[in-house]
């Protein structure tokens, strides 16, 4: 019987039975080196390969990384992703090739067709293509076409001019900014507020404006801005290249600003494109500092406008008060010139209305005196026959002249009192108790412009309650008059 041999086994007959060829056992190193010299022989020539630029980084060797990621459809969900390693000796190929087309770079977000081998890197088995050129014309071409996209679709569905349509407040100070705080973009577009002088209320919120998250991060600031109290909001960031710019060409931010419930004013730094956030935007500057002007430039003409309102406003009140001034001292030189000549016709009048009276009574007595002498006659004819009735007939007589006489003077002394109530109507010395007052000169004439007195005149002024004497220290003339 036979009995079962063991041995030990070191690996180096590993896979043998009963006498067949050992199966090859591989390192790591080895088995990458083998799937990778199996990619070369599948693929012995070089390849060209579309998609969008993500995550890219440079070595300090100057060698350049990035992902190459294919998306579906018009999100962002990534169903395709290849890494992707420009070595030093080939980039400045690359570069050489991006500089002969303008607006050509490799950046982040931009849909580039470049060329290189697909190979594996043994030590770490990672699968990557190794570029050694790209196509310029189609970089600028794929920007160009993108952008047209998204202004196609917003266009579409009305939002392109939406936030244009947002009302700007004619005095926002109080405003929301979204950049990079602490960059030379907020110091610019601060300063710049700073230096007008206004009560500037500033909400920043601090995001990177550039990188493969950018678009998300500003959607993000916009959302969180749209909740608070604010009358704009301020997108800037300095210059940069158009791969730095990709995410304001990018459709998401373009539609969280045409949601944006204020004005958006943008000012990304670039003198010569305009990116599709501009298109959107409420206001488009050249750079942060231009934004700031913008606003300031709103709340002076807001300010100027109120000057030119209270300077208007202050005309008219001079011009009036003009006017008043000279309605009054139009009426005191008619008092004071008509007064003296209403006082003597008055005065004429009641000298007249006594002397009419003085003429009455007498013409008055002189009847009763020769009526009495009448009856004093004829009492004498009829000598005794009178009687107690003709005694009281007279007595009637006498009661009836001295009742006519009365009314007489009773009526003139009517007329009197009625010719004192318009002398005292025309006195100057009412007007002066209603609060007005005559100034005169110290020779007596009366004050009616500035031309007729010089500094140091000595003027005396009168009111109802007394008089005052002033010198000129200093004279005013009125521009409305």
């Amino acid at each position: 019987m036979d009995q079962p041999t063991f041995a030990f086994d070191d690996g180096s007959n590993s896979g043998a039975i009963d006498g067949a060829k050992p199966e090859p056992t591989y390192s790591v190193v080895e088995l990458n080196s083998l799937v990778r010299d199996t990619l070369r022989r599948a693929h012995p020539e070089e390849v060209w390969v579309r998609g969008e630029v993500q995550n890219l980084s440079r070595s300090a060797a100057g060698h350049t990384y990035f992902s190459l990621v294919e998306k579906a459809g018009r999100g962002d969900r990534v169903q395709g992703r290849l890494d992707v390693a420009l070595f030093r000796d080939d980039r400045r190929a690359v570069t050489q090739a991006l500089g002969a087309v303008p607006g050509a770079e490799l950046g982040n977000d931009v849909e580039v067709r470049i060329r290189g081998r697909v190979t594996l890197y043994p030590p770490t088995g990672r699968y990557q293509l190794v570029m050694a050129d790209i196509d310029p014309v189609f970089t600028v071409g794929g920007i160009a076409a993108n952008r047209h996209r998204v202004l196609q679709a917003l266009a579409a569905e009305g939002l392109l001019g939406a936030n244009g349509e947002r009302e700007l407040v004619a005095v926002p100070l109080r405003v929301g900014l979204i950049t990079s705080a602490g960059s030379a973009a907020y110091h610019d577009f601060v300063h710049e507020l700073d230096r007008s002088g206004y009560a500037w209320q500033v909400v920043v919120v601090d995001v990177r404006v550039q990188g493969a998250a950018a678009a998300r991060r500003i959607k993000w600031a916009l959302g969180e801005l749209s909740q608070l109290d604010v009358d704009a909001v301020v997108l800037v960031r300095g210059g940069g290249s158009r791969a730095d710019l990709g995410a304001f060409d990018t459709e998401l931010v373009a539609r969280a600003i045409a949601a944006m419930p204020v004005p958006v004013i943008t000012g990304v730094g670039h003198e010569i494109d305009r990116s599709v956030a501009d298109e959107v935007a409420h206001t488009s500057c050249k750079t942060p500092t231009a934004c700031a002007q913008r606003l300031v430039t709103s709340v002076a003409e807001f300010l100027g406008g109120l000057d030119d309102a209270s300077m208007r406003v202050a005309a008219r009140a001079r011009q009036r008060i003009a006017m008043a001034t000279h309605e009054v001292d139009h009426a005191a030189t008619r008092i004071e010139q008509g007064g003296p000549e209403a006082v003597a016709r008055q005065r004429s009048l009641l000298e007249r209305a006594h002397g009419r009276i003085d003429d009455l009574a007498r013409r008055r007595a002189g009847d009763a005196a020769g009526r009495l002498d009448a009856c004093a006659r004829r009492v004498g004819d009829l000598g005794r026959r009178a009687t107690l009735g003709g005694a009281q007939s007279l007595d009637a007589r006498e009661r009836a002249l001295v009742t006519a006489a009365n009314h007489h003077l009773s009526r003139g002394a009517l007329r009197l009192d009625a010719h004192e109530t318009v002398l005292r109507a025309l006195d100057p010395r009412r007007v002066l108790e209603r609060g007005y007052s005559i100034t005169r000169t110290a020779d007596g004439r009366v004050v009616k412009g500035v031309a007729a007195v010089g500094v140091g005149a000595i003027l005396e002024t009168e009111l109802a309650a007394g008089r005052f004497t002033s010198r000129i220290e200093a004279i005013t003339e009125d521009p409305g008059e």
